[in-house]
C-alpha cells in the first residue's frame, strides 16, 4: 500500500469539480502537449487523458507510480516521466507549444514557476493549484505588502489570474492551508531589456520593503539621496514610494534610466 511522503509535499485532490473547473481553465485542445507535474494517485491525470491531448506525468516518487499505473492503466497518450521536476528536460518541446496543469508540491512552487516561465522553452500557459498565500502574492497589485521579487518575476513573462479557491478539505491528508488555482498566460512580446540588468534593479528596490525606494536603490547602486532621487524624478517616480507600490511599467521606466546612466 502506498505511503504518503511528507517531505515531498504531498497531499492529494479529491474533489472531482475542481477537477472539472482545472480542465475548463486549461482551455485544452486534442492536439496540445500537456506536462502535470506530480500527478498524485492521479484523478487530475485520468481528466488530462480524456481531452485527448498528450500527457506528460512527471513524478518524483517511484512508489506513487505504481500506483498511478494501478488506478489509470497505461493509455497510449499518456507517457510518465520518473524524475524531479526541476530537472525536467524541455529539450523535446517547443516554446508556446505545450502547457503546463498540475497541482504541484508546495514546496517547490516558486522554483517550478521560474523554471518555466524563465528558460527558453516556455509554455503556452499554465493552470496550477498553489497554496492560497502564494497565489496573492503572484497576484498582488502595486500598493499590496504581499507584492514581491516573484510577483515581478511573472508579470515580467505572463497575466496571471486566479481562476478558483479551493478550501483545505479538497485534499488528502488535509494539509493546513487553503489553495488557489491560478493560470498565467505567457506574453508573446519580448521587452527590450537586459533581463539580468532589470531584475537586479527590482532586487535592489525590494532590498529593504519597508523603506522608500530611493533609500534601498542608493543602498544597494551607492548614490547620494540627490542622484537617485533624480533617477526616479526622471523614470515618473516619486521617490517616496515604496518597490510594493510600482507598477510594471515603471520597473522598466526605472531601467531604462539607469541603463542610459550607465
Amino acid at each position: 500500500m502506498f505511503k504518503i511522503k511528507k517531505q515531498l509535499g504531498q497531499n492529494f485532490l479529491k474533489n472531482p469539480e475542481v477537477v472539472t473547473k482545472i480542465i475548463e481553465a486549461a482551455e485544452i485542445k486534442a492536439d496540445d502537449k500537456i506536462i502535470e507535474i506530480g500527478p498524485g494517485t492521479g484523478i487530475l491525470t485520468e481528466a488530462l487523458i480524456k481531452t485527448g491531448a498528450a500527457i506528460f506525468a512527471v513524478e518524483k516518487d517511484y512508489d506513487l507510480i505504481t500506483t498511478l499505473k494501478r488506478n489509470i492503466g497505461e493509455p497510449k497518450n499518456l507517457k510518465i516521466v520518473h524524475q524531479d521536476a526541476l530537472w525536467f528536460d524541455l529539450s523535446l518541446f517547443e516554446t508556446g507549444k505545450f502547457k503546463v496543469v498540475a497541482n504541484i508540491p508546495y514546496n517547490i512552487t516558486s522554483p517550478l514557476i521560474r523554471k518555466f516561465i524563465e528558460g527558453e522553452i516556455k509554455p503556452e500557459s499554465m493552470v496550477l493549484m498553489v497554496q492560497k498565500e502564494v497565489a496573492e502574492r503572484i497576484c498582488a497589485a502595486p500598493g499590496n505588502s504581499e507584492r514581491g521579487l516573484l510577483t515581478i518575476i511573472v508579470e515580467f513573462y505572463a497575466d496571471a489570474e486566479i481562476v478558483l479557491q479551493v478550501p483545505r478539505k479538497d485534499f488528502y491528508p488535509v494539509p493546513n492551508v487553503d489553495s488557489s488555482v491560478i493560470k498565467l498566460k505567457i506574453k508573446n512580446e519580448k521587452r527590450n531589456v537586459d533581463e539580468q540588468m532589470f531584475f537586479k534593479i527590482v532586487k535592489a528596490g525590494l532590498a529593504a520593503k519597508r523603506r522608500q525606494i530611493h533609500n534601498s536603490l542608493s543602498a544597494t547602486f551607492h548614490w547620494t539621496k540627490e542622484e537617485t532621487i533624480k533617477i526616479l524624478e526622471l523614470s515618473e517616480i516619486k521617490p517616496t514610494l515604496r518597490a510594493e507600490d510600482l507598477t510594471l511599467d515603471q520597473w522598466f521606466n526605472l531601467y531604462n534610466c539607469i541603463a542610459k546612466k550607465s
